[in-house]
């Protein structure tokens, strides 16, 4: 039997909870942060159900730190009745395990306690999965509160129970691997395989004995029978990444496959029946491809039954702290780094940068920084050139030397200061700002200002 310890400050909850669990585990009861510490440190739970919102003057996510800092391995999970996409991103960010909004249902909560525990069956991991999406949740492995990444949120929860085809769409690096993962999970499929194949990274000639299988002396090599790939995932999912890298020829089977869910091995000509659900995606513009010739339309159309596209970061520039947050935590403990914060003007670099390799480029430059960071602090010297965070005043033509007349009235002198600097480092208002010690916001209200006032001087 684990050891649960449940905070909630509302008794008749408290009980229930108790009376929930009471039958399978061993569960200590706290109704506020103090007493709550006190459990933890008299017996040591294997996880932590707790509320946000709490009596006194510490809550849910103080209680949540608190357990991090002594023992990081304990799986936490939040609940409340307030709560947020933005209360779910910093509870994730600061460790949480999973985040439950009230009212609770009990199934899908004794589907996320004994999936947290290792003890769940899939059935109801994925009952767990679906609730959390139809309340609007983040799913597994995304940090996000933007508008455009909760749009894919909720067609997920809308499209995941069912057996539809998706295609998925958008920049290498926003996260595609990750919505089919949800999709497979929160759906009828979850106790069935989830099987991965990225087309790009298999020569042609592989390619179709992958998908398909082969029989014993289909070509040379072939010395015995072997199963493909959707043959592997009957009776689950199959995600096939980089569908805009299959040749013509392996897309006509394809298109058999998604007609009559049939396959037939390389060298064989007997077909059977795969039960799959199939889920493509691809950076590539399929529209243009059809147009060039190089995908078939049939197949596309068939694709894209139902279409998901990840927006680039560029366009969840807001979600860019919590996401530099989560990979902080995640590779200082990965790497045994003392690092602890991101200086307020290296999070203005990387919150101001447009990312054209998206999440995972924002995720390895904030590995490096962790690595790279002298002490506990991410600082802007240890950020890659081209955030703009390296530049400096000595760096600037003629030594950076700006002659302002005496007498000059302050807000004239800031000006020439300013536009000078601006036009020192070509037009780049991120190094400028980085120079001059301001915020890039406020370089911006102050050029509109300087034009505005330019304006109304010429009128």
């Amino acid at each position: 039997m684990a050891r649960l310890l449940i905070v909630e400050d509302e008794q008749n909850a408290r009980e229930a909870l108790g009376d929930v669990f009471g039958t399978q585990h061993v569960v200590d009861l706290a109704s506020d942060v103090d007493e709550a510490m006190a459990h933890f440190e008299a017996a040591r739970p294997d996880l932590v159900l707790t509320d946000v919102v709490l009596p006194g003057e510490r809550d849910g996510l103080d209680f949540l730190r608190w357990v991090k800092a002594r023992s990081p391995a304990t799986p936490v999970i939040i609940m409340t009745a307030y709560g947020s996409i933005q209360k779910a991103v910093r509870a994730m960010t600061d460790g949480a395990h999973d985040f439950l909004e009230k009212p609770l249902e009990v199934g899908s909560l004794r589907g996320v306690v004994n999936s947290t525990l290792g003890r769940g069956e899939p059935s109801l991991e994925a009952d767990a999965m679906r609730a959390r999406l139809a309340t609007g949740a983040v799913p597994p492995g995304f940090v996000g509160s933007a508008p455009a990444i909760l749009d894919v949120f909720r067609t997920v929860a809308k499209v995941a129970p069912t057996n539809a085809t998706v295609l998925i769409l958008g920049q290498s690096g926003t996260g595609k691997e990750l919505v089919a993962d949800a999709l497979h999970r929160a759906s009828q499929r979850a106790t069935g395989p989830f099987v991965k194949v990225n087309c790009a990274a298999l020569p042609e000639g592989l390619l179709e004995s992958e998908l398909f299988g082969h029989v014993k002396g289909a070509f040379t090599g072939a010395l015995k029978d072997r199963p493909g790939r959707f043959e592997a995932a009957d009776g689950g999912t199959i995600f096939l990444d980089e569908i805009g890298e299959v040749p013509l020829h392996t897309q006509v089977k394809l298109l058999r496959v998604l007609q009559t869910r049939e396959i037939e091995r390389v060298g064989d000509n007997r077909s059977q029946r795969v039960d799959v659900r199939l889920i493509a995606a691809t950076n590539a513009d399929l529209d243009e491809a059809v147009r060039k010739g190089t995908f078939r339309d049939d197949v596309y159309f068939r694709l894209k039954v139902i279409t998901i596209r990840m927006p680039p970061l560029r366009e969840r520039r807001r979600d860019i702290p919590a996401l530099v947050e989560h990979f902080r935590r995640l590779y200082a403990e990965r790497h045994q780094r003392p690092v602890q914060t991101v200086s307020p003007a290296a999070l203005a670099l990387l919150t101001e940068y447009d990312w054209p390799g998206n999440v995972r480029e924002l995720e390895n430059t904030v590995e490096a920084a962790v690595v790279l960071a002298e002490g506990e602090e991410i600082t802007v010297d240890v950020l890659p050139t081209e955030l703009g965070g390296h530049q400096r005043v000595e760096d600037l033509p003629d030594d950076g030397v700006i002659a302002i007349r005496a007498g000059t009235s302050l807000p004239d002198a800031e000006r020439a200061i300013i536009e000078d600097t601006l036009l020192r480092c070509d037009g780049n208002k991120t190094a400028a700002a980085r120079i001059l010690g301001i915020g890039l916001r406020t370089l911006y209200r102050k050029l509109e200002q300087y034009e505005a006032d330019s304006g109304a001087a010429n009128s």
